[in-house]
């Protein structure tokens, strides 16, 4: 895009010359200077550290003006050295302005430019305005002293100091070591200064390799600026000359049930060729009384032989909800003849519930008709660090009605983060009404057991025969687009004078799998009350698709309720986008809510719009459009529709929006909505167990990013950092940004597409596989190439490649049908129940022709609305280009997508490519730390959170700009955690 602006502005120069030849010598030609930006924001600035903006001066006159120089008003603004140049007519230069604030607070004042330009003051001064505002800028470091313990005399230890920037504004921050044993002291980030942004943390690895036995001191200095008080972490460590394999040397019980007991087991080693003395083990600092020595060995003669073993025992039952202090235990083993201390093995631990949690406790069934049964499921949730085995599961009925494990209760492994599920089912005894059992599991965690006991109640009640409507008796999807979801609505209401009793409602076995739902909990209805299942279809091919919605009312001989479901799935080239609107939670007292919807006719003619309505719940969706039925479309035209929803009432609704083409079956698209009258919103999540990532790398194929592709490829390992970690099944493929074929020149893209992807995973020939997943061979050689994508394009569409990759019909197809190439679909890299990562990387603005809302609402499509499964990161041109004068533009819609999805956004100017994609791995494939609320709170100072029901007042922030509320790393709730935020919203 660079290349060819530069291309239109050569010819219009041309022209102009060419018109300039018959120009009258009597006209006097006229110089004009114009500055770009007029006004100099440097905005919010840290205090004593400058900031570089830089201000292109134009000539957009027809004569030649000079510059003689420029100086600032105020006294910390200044403008870096130049001689006086001469700017030609259509010429232009840059001038750097550098802004240090001394003092907190907002400046305003002028930069003067001396120049004989003709639209310059009489004084031969042009002004422009300069602004900005100091901010104190300062670090958080939690850590006042990190010991390192007792480390073999030339091996390393290593350990983490987390520095956080608390400010609005980014810090720079240096680090130093010092002190008396400062050489056995360091870090890799020493030395040099880096940046954090508002609000970012990173942990600085800090090392210990003594060279001596001992003790060894030092300190660890983190400074922000030249004038600032720097904050000093103390360093400690202890050289020891040993032979000796200790293993563990960090045990860590994690969270134990209080009451029960785990045990671990130590093993130490004499690798060495001499004997060592051997005086038994001693546990310090158990303060808490948590831990204990189950055994220890008796060496004969106190003496370790070379080549022995010895295993020591230890065991931890707290007492009391909590971490636990740590503690540590001493083993007395030395080489013979010496007095050095031996080996400290940290103990560490966390009291309180269980590290298996079962959901919910209670488990209510509410209100259940005598003669009806209903089933709840308890969630088994494993937040352990290990495998875990569910055994003896009991459901002890203790009165009011029987009480039924729906499965026969056998062992059950639960893997690391993973959920298992017990459905129970409750069948009212008549006459007796309140019911009560317990279901008592018992868990084994390694070689702890722990017994968890969920109590479980519900009522029977009679009702009278249910007089009930189904409302509509037949849902129509009508046409669909391959691969887009339309959601409708099926509705039971109460239209007897007595209370209904609703079982739920569901898909039927037997239904079409392009229909989906989520099961419906059993209900009262009241008189005139209607309960909604929100109906999914979403067809994966063209043709005919059927189901069924069913629930069950208490009713002697009409119980079943049944509503059928059809749809179609269509490919053509009319279309309408978005095919949902979901509009969300709607205070009644705060007016309407507005959406957009955009027509696609991109048919080679016109299409006849024969007419647009609403069926369902019409009086709360309102549609305004230009159309005048029978509406002509124009081939290839673009159409847009308005429409509102204003809730007339508390609840949910729902609606069919119908376009009717006059094929006899509309298009359709669904709309929906709750309207609420409370002034108080609490949204309610579960932390996912991240078990399945599917990845995809949007990679610029321009010619300015050769070096960026080969530092991508080279940095595969940093960034599978935490989906090693923590076991993640991943799916990573590669497309370009380039849609069309490379017109040729100077350079070729290899991958067989000659830069023209166009959504294709790379490379289309083959070559390579193009899906990556933890059985590939080789993967970091693969990546490599895969991401080596070539550097002949210059139309970047990064945007809207990774939409026609995930959409149809590349997303579905093994073959890409329009394309000669053969098997260049790209089908079988996204996974329904899987997390979406997008990652963006590009020197160079993005030019899809959409506005990023029209890919966020599609990727969010993706994934059912649910934003903890969908995320977009960014390694582009940041906002201020004088960081990184090798971007040819700031990309600004890749960052804006990024903070709209809690993404991650980083500098293409890193200077370390590691650090960077190890930010976005874990935000890629760690625990999900960003949470989206419905509505935006009317004081975020009265947010509560709720972990697992436990209030959490810190490790979490309020970021207003995308209104999510976001958790510190250390503090991002376990896979399974149930997450509660509370708020006042406002309008």
């Amino acid at each position: 895009m660079f290349e060819l602006r530069w291309v239109c502005m050569a010819a219009c120069l041309w022209a102009l010359i060419g018109v300039g030849c018959d120009r009258p010598s009597s006209h006097r030609a006229e110089s004009g200077l114009v500055a770009s930006p007029e006004k100099i924001e440097f905005g919010l600035s840290a205090v004593g550290v400058s900031k570089t903006m830089k201000v292109r001066l134009v000539n957009q006159g027809r004569a030649a003006f000079t510059v003689h120089g420029a100086t600032a008003t105020l006294p910390n603004v200044e403008v870096l050295p130049f001689e006086s140049f001469e700017l030609k007519a259509g010429g232009e230069r840059e001038l750097e302005v550098r802004f240090t604030p001394d003092v907190e607070g907002s400046v305003q004042g002028m930069l003067d430019v001396l120049t004989d330009a003709d639209n310059a003051g009489k004084d031969g001064v042009a002004h422009l305005g300069v602004a900005g505002q100091g901010v104190k800028a300062w670090v958080e470091v939690k850590t006042a002293q990190i010991d390192f313990g007792n480390v073999e005399l030339g091996t390393v230890a290593v350990r983490e100091l987390v520095v956080r920037n608390p400010t609005r504004v980014e810090s720079p921050v240096r680090l130093d070591i010092d002190g008396a044993d400062a050489d056995e002291f360091g870090s890799s980030d020493a030395g040099a200064a880096f940046t954090l942004k508002p609000g970012e943390q990173r942990a600085l690895q800090l090392s210990f390799r003594p060279e001596r036995l001992g003790s060894a001191q030092g300190l660890a200095r983190v400074g922000v600026c030249p004038t600032c008080e720097p904050v000093v972490v103390t360093l400690a460590g202890a050289g020891i000359a040993s032979k000796l394999e200790v293993t563990p040397l960090r045990v860590d019980f994690g969270r134990v049930a209080l009451g029960a007991v785990a045990e671990e087991r130590i093993t130490i080693r004499n690798l060495g060729t001499e004997p060592m003395s051997w005086g038994g083990v001693n546990l310090l600092d158990n303060v808490s009384g948590a831990f204990r020595v189950v055994s220890a060995p008796t060496v004969s003669g106190n003496v370790l032989a070379p080549g022995a073993v010895v295993e020591v025992r230890v065991g931890f039952s707290p007492t009391a909800s909590g971490p636990v202090r740590e503690a540590r235990l001493e083993l007395d083993v030395r080489p013979l003849g010496t007095s050095n201390p031996g080996p400290k093995v940290a103990l560490l631990g966390e009291g309180g519930t269980s590290c298996v949690v079962l959901q919910p406790d209670p488990l209510d069934f509410g209100v259940v008709a005598e003669g009806m049964s209903a089933t709840r499921d308890v969630q088994v949730i494993n937040r352990c660090r290990n495998d875990v085995l569910l055994s003896d599961l009991k459901l002890n009925t203790k009165k009011g009605g029987y009480f039924l494990l729906t499965q026969a209760p056998t062992s059950l492994p639960i893997p690391m983060g993973q959920t298992a599920t017990v459905p129970i089912t409750f069948m009212p005894r008549a006459g007796v009404g309140g019911g009560e059992a317990e279901l008592v599991a018992r868990l084994l965690n390694g070689r702890s057991t722990s017994t968890e006991v969920v109590k479980v109640v519900g009522t029977g009640k009679v009702f009278s025969p249910c007089q009930y409507r189904v409302e509509p008796a037949r849902v129509e999807f009508g046409n669909v687009p391959v691969g887009s979801e339309v959601t409708l609505a099926v509705g039971v209401r109460n239209v007897g004078s007595s209370e209904c009793y609703l079982a739920g409602m569901q898909i039927a076995e037997g239904s079409d799998e392009a229909f989906r739902a989520d099961k419906t909990g059993n209900t009262v209805l009241q008189p005139g009350q209607r309960a909604l299942l929100l109906a999914r279809f979403k067809p994966g091919a063209e043709g005919e698709f059927s189901g069924i919605a069913e629930g069950w009312v208490n009713h002697p001989s009409n119980g079943h309720l049944t509503a059928q479901l059809h749809g179609r799935g269509v490919q053509g080239c009319f279309s309408v986008q978005p095919t949902n609107l979901d509009f969300g939670v709607t205070r009644l007292t705060c007016g309407p809510k507005e959406r957009e919807l955009v027509v696609y006719n991109k048919c080679a003619g016109p299409t006849t719009l024969v007419g647009l309505g609403l069926d369902g719940d019409a009086s709360d969706f309102k549609v305004s459009h230009g159309f005048l039925f029978p509406q002509v479309l124009a081939a290839n035209s673009v159409s847009r529709v308005k429409v509102t929803y204003e809730p007339q009432g508390d609840g949910d609704d729902a609606a069919a929006m119908r376009f009717d083409l006059g094929t006899g079956t509309p298009y359709t698209v669904g709309l929906v909505g709750k309207g609420v009258l409370k002034n108080e919103q609490t949204d309610q999540f579960v932390q996912q167990s991240l078990s399945k990532v599917d990845v995809l790398f949007l990679v610029d194929n321009s010619g300015s990013m050769m070096d960026e592709q080969q530092n991508l490829g080279q940095n595969f390992a940093a960034f599978l950092t935490h989906a090693a970690n923590t076991g993640v099944d991943y799916h990573i493929a590669v497309t370009t940004t380039g849609l069309e074929r490379s017109s040729g020149g100077w350079a070729m893209c290899p991958g067989g597409a000659e830069g023209g992807e166009n959504g294709r995973f790379f490379p289309v020939d083959n070559s390579s596989p193009r899906i990556i997943t933890p059985t590939t061979p080789a993967a970091d050689s693969v990546f490599a190439r895969n991401t080596n994508v070539g550097v002949c394009h210059w139309n970047e569409q990064g945007l809207e490649a990774m939409y026609r990759a995930l959409a149809d019909p590349l997303v579905y197809n093994v073959d890409d049908p329009r394309t000669p190439q053969v098997l260049d679909g790209n089908s079988g890299f996204l996974r329904e129940e899987a997390k979406l990562a997008v990652i963006a990387l590009s020197d160079e603005e993005d030019f899809s022709p959409q506005p990023v809302s029209f890919y966020e609402t599609f990727l969010l499509g993706l994934k059912g609305g649910d934003r903890s499964k969908v995320v977009f990161s960014a390694i582009v041109g940041p906002g201020d280009l004088s960081v990184c004068p090798k971007a040819s533009s700031s990309g600004s819609r890749y960052i804006q997508l990024a903070q709209d999805t809690g993404g991650v956004v980083e500098n293409i100017c890193t200077p370390n490519w590691a650090d960077s994609l190890e930010k976005i791995s874990e935000n890629a494939f760690g625990p999900n730390r960003t949470f989206p609320l419905s509505e935006t709170p009317s004081d975020p100072s009265r947010i509560v959170v709720k972990v697992d029901g436990v209030e959490v007042k810190t490790g979490w922030v309020y970021d207003r700009n995308t209104n999510t509320l976001v958790f510190d790393s250390e503090t991002a709730p376990p896979p399974g955690a149930s997450v509660d935020i509370t708020y006042p919203v406002g309008c």
